[in-house]
C-alpha cells in the first residue's frame, strides 16, 4: 500500500513537472500567457512592455506573510525551472530594501527567466514571482 502511494506521488509529480516545462516553453515562445505552480495553483499573469516594445510575462502567487508554503512553492518552482531550462540560476545581488527577497535569473538563447520570492510586510503577504522576458 505504501509503495503504491509513493509510486502515485512520484508519477503525479513527474507529470506536473512535465506540464510545467511545456507551459514554460509556451511562455518563452509567446504562445500562452498563463502558467501554474507544480501543485496546479494557477498564477495571476500580466503582460508588460519595455521601452523597446519587447513583451514580458509576469506571474505571481500570493501567500500568507512568510508562510512555509511560500518558500516551498519558491523552491519547487526554482528546481523545476532549473530542470526545464537545464541551467543554473544566477543569484541577484543584495539590495537595500526593507523587505526580504530572493531572485534567481536564468538566461537562455531565447529568453530570460526569473524566479523570485518577496516578502511584502505592508501587505502582510509573501509573493512568488515568475517572469519570462526576451533574451537580452
Amino acid at each position: 500500500m505504501i509503495r503504491a502511494a509513493a509510486l502515485l506521488l512520484l508519477c503525479t509529480t513527474t507529470a506536473r513537472a512535465g506540464a510545467y516545462c511545456a507551459d514554460l516553453t509556451a511562455l518563452t515562445d509567446h504562445t500562452t500567457t498563463e502558467i501554474a505552480l507544480l501543485d496546479g495553483t494557477p498564477g495571476t499573469c500580466t503582460t508588460s512592455l519595455d521601452l523597446t516594445g519587447a513583451r514580458a510575462i509576469n506571474c505571481r502567487w500570493p501567500f500568507d506573510y512568510r508562510a512555509d508554503a511560500a518558500m516551498d512553492a519558491f523552491i519547487a518552482l526554482l528546481n523545476a525551472t532549473e530542470h526545464c531550462l537545464n541551467a543554473d540560476g544566477v543569484t541577484d545581488q543584495d539590495v537595500n530594501h526593507p523587505d526580504s527577497y530572493d531572485l534567481r535569473t536564468f538566461d537562455t538563447e531565447t529568453a530570460q527567466v526569473s524566479v523570485s520570492i518577496k516578502d511584502k510586510g505592508a501587505l502582510q503577504q509573501t509573493y512568488v514571482f515568475l517572469r519570462v522576458a526576451p533574451a537580452r
